[in-house]
């Protein structure tokens, strides 16, 4: 068969079987070099349930069995009580009592602004302290990251003492 090929069918049909070999030799190396698959073995949880427990007619205890189908049942849920406080999640801000000062406010002050976070917070900091202080709200377009948008959300929250 390999007589049949032409000589140029041969060189091609040799350089795929090295470009096989050396490929099938580097994956040898890389499985080589990683070691052995750990595996962790989590032990089942229980996870909190919002509200009412759901009784689908299951038992622990006595689990269906196969040839033992019953049927179960599967009445909607009650609507959620809507008098119940909502769940912190520590993403929300906490909204600023009262008017901020970007001239005397703090890091965390500063922060309770929507739409101001942790990095434009010190740039505020930074540009007040090594610039000047803000003489009038449209100063804060100055700092890099408050354009009109930014600033038209937050104006409600600023007062600039004199």
């Amino acid at each position: 068969m390999i007589s049949e090929l032409s000589k140029q069918q041969r060189k091609v049909l040799l350089l795929l079987v090295i470009a096989i070999l050396l490929g099938s030799g580097n994956l040898l190396y890389q499985s080589l070099q990683r070691g052995p698959v750990e595996v962790y073995l989590v032990s089942p949880v229980s996870v909190p349930w919002p509200g009412k427990e759901p009784d689908l007619g299951f038992n622990q205890n006595n689990p269906l069995q196969l040839g033992n189908v019953q049927k179960i049942k599967t009445e909607p849920a009650e609507a959620p009580n809507n008098k119940e406080e909502p769940v912190n999640t520590g993403l929300s801000k906490k909204q600023p009592s009262g008017l901020i000062d970007p001239n005397t406010a703090t890091s965390e002050e500063l922060q309770t602004i929507p739409g101001i976070g942790p990095v434009l917070a010190s740039r505020i900091i930074e540009y007040r302290e090594q610039v000047k202080k803000f003489q009038k709200v449209e100063d804060l377009l100055e700092i890099k990251g408050i354009g009109k948008k930014t600033l038209e959300k937050i104006r409600e929250y600023i007062e600039i003492k004199p």
